[in-house]
Parts: C-alpha cells; sequence; structure tokens
C-alpha cells in the first residue's frame, strides 16, 4: 500500500492524543494495513499484553549465531511473526513521530548508504569509527526514559497548574459529554484550547451550550473539570504513561551482555534492544539524539564531515586531526564513552588519498560507486548465462557464492533473484540513467524474456503508424487498471 502524507500526518496526530491502551491498540490497527496491505488481520489487545509481559516474551525470540566474514560470530535475536509484526508496525509508527539528525542515514525514511557516502568524497581524509555491540547496548531503562521526552511525551503527570481552585496536568486531555461525545483539549500555562476536532464533536456541544448561553471557555472549569471527568483524566494520565511502558517491554529483551565494571569486562543479564528486532534500528537513532548532536559540534569545530549509518560512524576532511592523542580523538573518545557506547579499535580505520576509499562499502574517492569487483562479477555471470545457458550459468554462481559466502550464509539463493538484486543495487548507487547499468540490464532483460512495452509500442507505430500504436497504448494502460 503506497503510503502517502496523509497517512504520516494521521499517525502523528493520533500518536499525540492517544490516552489509553486501546488507542494505541487503534493506531497499530490503523497503520499495520499500510505496511501489510489491505487484508492484513488486526492486533488483538491480548497479543500486546502478552508480548509486553517480560516472562513471555522471552519465549518468542530464537536465537542463534551467524558468522562474520571477519572472524567471530554475530548473535541474531529473531522475534517470531505474532511479535515481528507488532514491533514493524510500532517502528514504523515512531519513524512518522521522530525526525533524526540530520546527519543519520542509516533506518531513516528517504534515505540510504548512498545518502552517508555522498557527504564524504573528494576528500584527502576518511575515517570510520564502528560501536561495540551497538544495539545490545542499549538498555530498556533508556528507551522508556525517551519515550517520556519529546517528541514521543508519554508522561504520566507533567507541570502542575493552577486552575481556579483545581489543579489539573498541562498537556493534551479528553473529556466525554454527556451526549458520550470525546473531546480533546489542551492545557497550556493556563490557557484552554481544543486539540483535532475532525468529528465535529466539540462544535455540537459548543453549540448546545451556547443555546444555553453559556461560554465554554469562561466555563471551562464547571464544564471540563466535574467529578466524573476529573475521575476520567485521572486514569487517562495514568493510562498514557503505561503506553511507554508497554512500547519499551515490546522491543527489549533479556540476554547476556558484556558490561564493564572497574575496568574489566563481566557478562550480565539486562533487558535490551536486541539485533534482529525490527524496533531496534529506530531506536538507536532515538537514543543517539545528544550523540548526534555532540559528534556533530565536534566535527563543525574540528572542520570535519560528519555521518552515521546505525554503529557505523565516518569523518572527513582534506587536512589531518586523526593523528594519535590528537584533541580531536581525545573529544571523540570521551563523548562515546559519555554516551555509553564503545569505539570498536579492530574497526577503526583512517582512509587517505591516493588510496581506494570507502564508506558503508562504497566507493568515495571521487563520486559515489560501487567496488570494480562488483560490476566485474555481474559481467561474468551474465556472460555465462548467455554463452552457457542457465542451469549451468547458475551452478557455477553457486560454486562461486558458496566459496564467498558460505561461512556466513547457508540456505540456497536463488542465481536470477540474486543478479536482479544487484543489478537494483547498481542501479541506486549509479542512478538509473548510468549506462553501465543500462547496458547489464538490457543484458539480464533480454536473458528473463522481458519486453518493454514501450520499444513495441514504438516499433509498432514505425510499421503501421500512430492509430495502431494508440490501439496498444490504450490496451495496456487498460489492462494495468
Amino acid at each position: 500500500m503506497k503510503i502517502e502524507k496523509e497517512h504520516i500526518n494521521y499517525i502523528q496526530d493520533e500518536f499525540a492524543l492517544m490516552q489509553s491502551r486501546q488507542d494505541f491498540l487503534d493506531l497499530l490497527n490503523y497503520t499495520k494495513p499500510l505496511i501489510y496491505g489491505k487484508e492484513a488481520i488486526p492486533f488483538a489487545l491480548k497479543q500486546i499484553t502478552y508480548y509486553a509481559n517480560p516472562k513471555r516474551s522471552k519465549k518468542a525470540y530464537k536465537e542463534f549465531q551467524i558468522k562474520k566474514k571477519s572472524g567471530g560470530t554475530r548473535t541474531i535475536y529473531a522475534p517470531e511473526n505474532g511479535l515481528k509484526a507488532i514491533q514493524k508496525t510500532i517502528a514504523f509508527i515512531l519513524q512518522c513521530v521522530f525526525e533524526p539528525h540530520n546527519a543519520v542515514t542509516g533506518f531513516v525514511i528517504g534515505k540510504s548508504i548512498v545518502d552517508n557516502a555522498k557527504v564524504h568524497t573528494n576528500q584527502n581524509y576518511v575515517f570510520n569509527i564502528d560501536l561495540k555491540d551497538f544495539f545490545p547496548s542499549i538498555e530498556q531503562a533508556r528507551v522508556w526514559t525517551c519515550l517520556r521526552l519529546k517528541p514521543f511525551n508519554l508522561i504520566e503527570v507533567t507541570e502542575v497548574i493552577e486552575f481556579d481552585y483545581l489543579k489539573l496536568q498541562t498537556g493534551i486531555r479528553k473529556f466525554t459529554t454527556e451526549l458520550n461525545e470525546q473531546i480533546f483539549y489542551k492545557l497550556d500555562k493556563g490557557t484552554f484550547s481544543i486539540v483535532n476536532d475532525k468529528k465535529g464533536n466539540y462544535k455540537a456541544y459548543k453549540k448546545r451550550l451556547t443555546s444555553l448561553g453559556i461560554d465554554i471557555f469562561k466555563d471551562a472549569v464547571n464544564y471540563i473539570t466535574t467529578d466524573s471527568n476529573l475521575k476520567e483524566l485521572e486514569n487517562l494520565i495514568i493510562n498514557r504513561g503505561k503506553i511507554a511502558n508497554i512500547i519499551a517491554a515490546i522491543s527489549c529483551t533479556e540476554m547476556l551482555v558484556e558490561r564493564e565494571k572497574n575496568g574489566n569486562w563481566q557478562k550480565v543479564k539486562r533487558n535490551v534492544l536486541p539485533q534482529g528486532a525490527p524496533t531496534s534500528p529506530v531506536f538507536s537513532n532515538i537514543i543517539c539524539q545528544k550523540l548526534d548532536r555532540r559528534l556533530s559540534g565536534v566535527a563543525k569545530r574540528f572542520n570535519l564531515n560528519y555521518t552515521r549509518y546505525a554503529d557505523d560512524i565516518t569523518f572527513s576532511s582534506m587536512h589531518n586531526v586523526y593523528q594519535e592523542n590528537s584533541e580531536f580523538l581525545k573529544e571523540l573518545t570521551r563523548i562515546i564513552k559519555d554516551q555509553n557506547f564503545e569505539i570498536k579499535a579492530s574497526k577503526t580505520r583512517l582512509q587517505k588519498t591516493g588510496y581506494k576509499q570507502e564508506v558503508t562499502g562504497l566507493v568515495v574517492n571521487e563520486k559515489v560507486n560501487v567496488r570494480k569487483r562488483y560490476i566485474k562479477q555481474i559481467r561474468m555471470w551474465l556472460y555465462y548465462w548467455e554463452k552457457y545457458g542457465y542451469n549451468k550459468a547458475e551452478s557455477i554462481f553457486l560454486r562461486d557464492y558458496f566459496i564467498d559466502k558460505g561461512h556466513v550464509k547457508k540456505a540456497k539463493p536463488n542465481f536470477k533473484n540474486v543478479l536482479s538484486g544487484k543489478l537494483e543495487y547498481l542501479k541506486m548507487v549509479k542512478g538509473f540513467e548510468n549506462t553501465t547499468y543500462l547496458s547489464l540490464n538490457k543484458r539480464f532483460d533480454k536473458l528473463i524474456g522481458f519486453k518493454n512495452p514501450l520499444n513495441t509500442i514504438l516499433t509498432e507505430w514505425e510499421n503501421k503508424g500512430i492509430e495502431s500504436a494508440m490501439e496498444i497504448y490504450n490496451f495496456k494502460e487498460n489492462e494495468q487498471v
């Protein structure tokens, strides 16, 4: 389903207004079809409650290790399908509400590794660092705390203000009229205002009061702060805070992690963001807001470029500030440690001009590009397919694939799908008008028997005239509808 601006606006409005678990469930069920299609089955409240229970949610992950190409293993916590669907929906909602720092390019709608690499082209020095155990470094308490801050504001009690002889909390609240109409209002520094009256409940309520000679703004205390509404407000305030608890619990799980104590690393159990959960990437961007602000400030101070793609941090510049024990490195290390992260020393590298410089797997010496080997490999596979046929080409591909990636991936890949994916990646990096991409993609289309409808129409126009070509065009348009 195509995501429109109106969908994002609705999600933002409803997130700000939700006051209970039911409101949260309603927002999840509005969002789910945007991700999974119109036929998506709605979530039930008992599903949300089940996965928010730490004792039960632990069983909802499948833990396994995959080998890294550089050596060692990486632990993945893959959520079962029910939890994964909830996490994926929550992640999309949070992406609509939260806007990351402009230096962040990973897990951001509309950004990619190409945007990350572009910043660092044509520089004399490219400096890369990775953060150690990035997702598991973030504990549930930090996730919960961030959900209570802007722009989420999932809090139980805010600043208390004096409203006549009564005390009310500031923020967005709701009350129910004598006709069971729900009206959302905002109290801010003693000012009362109506919020999001899409259903016209407030207009109808005001009309009834006006007919009785009552001004709701002047008499807000009498008509909004009745005993029944104050009791409802108290419950709503508590429930809004509980939504933060639910989201944090659904997004984290208990696992064995490394923590430093008195200079020594120890294995301890903590509730953290698991690597493998759809919510972990967006929460990492939320948690790293302060880190990104401070590292951007350091970059500005030393006249550097800065980007972050998940745990991959890159600085670049025309001058060298990356010497051992330099002021820049001292400040960088201090800030990262202060934000409860650790630099992975084995992944720290300084790339100088005159040598190949890479950022998130892309070459950035002059412009953003793939490695030469990448294109050479696509050409080779296409040649084998053209010369020996699909079956023989696939067997050669599988042999080379398992030599290259067999230590990481065990499943048998589909040759045609892998080749198609590599061409799509090449298009993303080089652009859809790039001659290298167009040439390789044309050969691939010919091999799979794809016929460009535009070529068919142009050929018809040339041979039989425009009227005949228009008939084909109109037929294909109706076919798509």
